[in-house]
């Protein structure tokens, strides 16, 4: 058995790891690179990955508790080979979700439900890191392993919790399909300072302010009309945060009246 000392080497790896996820992260969002396999964009990509990853932790849990003899049944020879396989499927499932959050969205703050996510997300490879030093290591005091796999499994819940859960929780409002006026006190020219300065560019493509953003629709080809542009930045929904706490109603009003009259020119 080994001494309460070496605890410090998993505690080590999860400080390593953590802090070098956050440094690599450390950059403002990038607007090229993404890719969205067989969903709709990358948000919905790290969203399904990131509930795959969560029902493999499940099931890694479940075949814990029956490798360690907590359930009622009889341990079968495949337990353990299937515990190991199911834990690097659900490692490989969450490399999709770190290149798109750690390479290409960054650390971000803008709220108290992103800057969580941002922290457990940084804290996912730190908690892998420590579970598998204790198992590489052996010899820990028995409650050792047990405590660092839950740790590793309530982190992979909240990054959960904090991203897909969010997500399929926001009601999206398709498109009018109607073109609304533009109103007269609205200044599109003062609105593309706004896109510009909200960072709209870092998710959606419009050729007027030169961006090519791959996380949202591409506004080209979508050509919202302004109401629909007001209330998609206003209040959000379908994975894009809502703007109404960053932005007064005239920079709204703005900012919708440059991507109306300029989106798919």
């Amino acid at each position: 058995m080994r001494s309460y000392r070496w605890l410090a080497a998993p505690l080590l790896a999860f400080a390593v790891f953590s802090l070098t996820a956050g440094l690599l992260a450390n950059h403002q969002p990038r607007s090229k690179g993404y890719f969205r396999l067989f969903f709709s964009d990358p948000i919905h990509l790290k969203a399904g990955f990131a509930t795959a990853v969560v029902v493999l932790a499940c099931f890694q849990l479940f075949t814990a508790a029956w490798i360690f003899r907590k359930l009622p049944w009889s341990k079968p020879a495949w337990v353990n080979p299937v515990h190991r396989c199911s834990g690097r499927l659900a490692f490989a499932f969450t490399l999709p979700v770190a290149y798109h959050c750690i390479f290409k969205l960054g650390f971000q703050d803008p709220s108290t439900r992103v800057l969580a996510h941002s922290l457990l997300g940084c804290a996912v490879y730190g908690a892998f890191a420590a579970k598998v030093t204790i198992v590489r290591l052996h010899r820990f005091p028995r409650f050792v392993l047990p405590v660092a796999g839950g740790l590793l499994f309530t982190v992979l819940i909240g990054v959960w919790y904090t991203s897909a859960v969010w997500l399929y929780g926001q009601k999206t409002a398709a498109p009018s399909g109607k073109p609304s006026p533009i109103p007269a006190a609205a200044r599109p020219a003062a609105g593309a300072t706004v896109f510009t300065q909200a960072g709209c560019g870092s998710c959606h493509t419009l050729a007027a302010a030169s961006a090519s953003g791959q996380i949202g629709p591409n506004l080209d080809a979508l050509r919202p009309g302004f109401e629909d542009v007001r209330g998609k930045v206003e209040t959000g929904g379908g994975g894009m945060p809502a703007f109404a706490g960053r932005l007064s109603k005239e920079q709204i009003r703005d900012v919708a009246a440059f991507v109306a009259k300029n989106a798919g020119r």
